[in-house]
């Protein structure tokens, strides 16, 4: 830990144990495709221990069903600035963690519009992590190649449909001529 957050210790607790202080739900499904979590941040109370930064890191580690975690503890007063600070700082030390949070919560933010913004979303990702983009794109190779077959499957389908390879394309948010060198290959 950096001196800022020499008011932070690191322990082990029962996931179990814990309880939120947010709600935040929103952020379970990203966090739930991350194979590498970052740290739970907790304070604890005369009511207990309690999850303050991020709940939905804690709900994933329990549909995981792990029973004990490091988390780092507050051993002082906490405010609300210093978490969303704390944020950064634990991801940094894990570029491709904080490559594939950012990616994941920008999808879940923009929904079925994600693949047109796409190529500007991995440009900020590449500002805020401070990489280049072919490392950001690299870090990422799982889910792009995930992502590209279900687009694929979706041209399928739309084109099964009767739909016209301009209007897969523009549904999918993929150049026309993607579209119909995927249709070739299926042929």
């Amino acid at each position: 830990m950096t001196d800022k957050h020499q008011d932070l210790e690191e322990r082990e607790v029962e996931v179990v144990s814990l309880k939120p202080f947010f709600e935040d739900y929103s952020l379970v499904s990203v966090f739930g495709k991350l194979q590498e979590l970052p740290y739970l941040v907790c304070a604890a109370t005369p009511e207990g221990d309690f999850v303050v930064f991020h709940e939905s890191v804690w709900r994933v580690l329990l549909d995981r069903g792990m029973e004990k975690v490091r988390a780092l503890f507050y051993k002082g007063v906490w405010d609300l600035a210093e978490l969303f600070y704390l944020r950064e700082e634990l991801f940094r030390r894990r570029k491709k963690a904080l490559v594939e949070f950012y990616y994941l919560a920008y999808k879940n933010f923009y929904g079925e519009g994600f693949y047109r913004t796409r190529a500007k979303v991995i440009q900020t990702i590449s500002q805020k992590a401070g990489i280049t983009k072919r490392t950001v794109y690299a870090y990422l190779w799982r889910h792009l190649k995930e992502e590209k077959e279900e687009l694929r499957r979706k041209a399928m389908e739309l084109s099964s449909q009767g739909k016209t390879q301009m209007e897969a394309a523009r549904l999918l948010g993929v150049p026309r001529q993607t579209i119909s060198d995927w249709l070739k290959r299926e042929v």
